[in-house]
């Protein structure tokens, strides 16, 4: 159902510099070029009923700096895996030499996530693993998946021998990543599995199970934080089909329900979410739905346009990225009644406390 029936086209102009990766080196380029782009990588967009999208076109890191401190409810995001796809741009997050560098492009992202969280905020990460093969370079075709294709056209770090692990071994790059998360401050309260179900067949996977399930971190930026538990569906096994987005060309797309209990569980309505990375868009517009305001960050021209086109189909008008931040930093006019504020909690044994 549309939320505005008028809407005004606005395309992202385009820029020929590149948003690379995380690295310190890079990250300063990245934001010299920005700065010399003003507004250009920006785009905000609003309804009728006063609920808005951002839009940044851009590095995550680079762009997370140019957000205000202490804004969104949530955060909800799965990064590139590790040399699992190619997204067609060179330098992209998920394509580092090592694990470790990977890991380290992604702290550069959620450090900046974990300054612009809401201090009472939550973040749920879905992040996937990857194996080390040591064998070489992969021949033949997917036929199930042509945007792992690309491994067949390049060598991959995974692919080459010598790491100090068996070939065949998955890395545990998830829980690498949790822990790192835990070394930089995050809490981690939860490894949900989110049970996919309708997984790809791994045509190669003949002397293993297929992988059926991936994680979905919950941390939050301190030990005391808000969290409505009335609004979870099951508890820490999430039984969700994947959605694949053949209109955006996304093979790995967030499921709605996905995003919609991590939303529903953690902000309230007219509550700030937020994606760095927000690929096809399922965080943009499952948050929308649901009432929710929402900022979302990529690097893919072609995602970001898409995007873009399915906000603007909502009835969403074209406005300034600075009302965007101004309205980032008013809180939800609900926040203080929504049943997850903590100051609403009640300690098992006592009694809820009169209107």
């Amino acid at each position: 159902m549309p939320f505005a029936q008028a809407h005004t086209k606005v395309s992202f102009p385009r820029k020929k510099g590149p948003f690379m990766t995380s690295s310190q080196s890079t990250l300063e380029a990245t934001l010299s070029s920005i700065e010399s782009q003003g507004s250009s990588a920006l785009s905000g967009h609003s309804s009728k009923s006063g609920h808005f999208a951002g839009l940044m076109h851009g590095d995550s890191a680079a762009m997370l700096k140019k957000l205000p401190d202490d804004v969104f409810n949530v955060a909800v995001t799965s990064p590139p895996y590790f040399w699992i796809r190619d997204y067609g741009y060179d330098e992209q997050l998920g394509h580092e030499e090592s694990v470790d560098a990977y890991i380290d492009a992604l702290m550069g992202v959620f450090d900046e996530v974990k300054r612009t969280l809401h201090p009472e905020g939550v973040f749920f990460l879905n992040i996937g693993d990857t194996y080390y093969s040591g064998n070489g370079q992969p021949h033949g075709s997917d036929p199930k998946c042509s945007s792992r294709n690309f491994l067949r056209t390049k060598v991959r770090p995974v692919d080459v021998s010598g790491w100090d692990i068996p070939k065949k071994s998955m890395i545990g790059i998830p829980w690498k990543v949790a822990f790192a998360m835990q070394e930089r401050g995050w809490t981690l309260r939860s490894s949900i599995i989110w049970n996919r179900g309708n997984a790809f067949v791994e045509p190669t996977a003949r002397d293993r199970p297929y992988r059926q399930y991936e994680f979905v971190f919950m941390f939050s930026k301190s030990r005391f934080y808000s969290f409505d538990r009335s609004k979870l569906v099951e508890e820490d096994v999430w039984n969700i089909p994947i959605e694949r987005n053949r209109r955006a060309k996304h093979n790995a797309a967030f499921p709605t329900e996905l995003v919609r209990r991590c939303v529903e569980v953690a902000s309230p309505p007219n509550g700030h979410v937020l994606d760095p990375f927000v690929g096809s868009g399922t965080t943009i517009l499952t948050a929308l739905k649901h009432h929710r305001n929402v900022v979302g960050i990529d690097m893919s021209d072609n995602y970001i346009d898409y995007v873009q086109g399915e906000v603007e189909g909502e009835g969403f008008e074209s406005v300034s990225w600075e009302d965007i931040e101004s309205r980032l930093k008013a809180p939800s006019p609900l926040w203080e009644s929504w049943a997850g504020n903590r100051v609403n909690f009640r300690k098992p044994g006592t009694k809820k406390k009169k209107e």
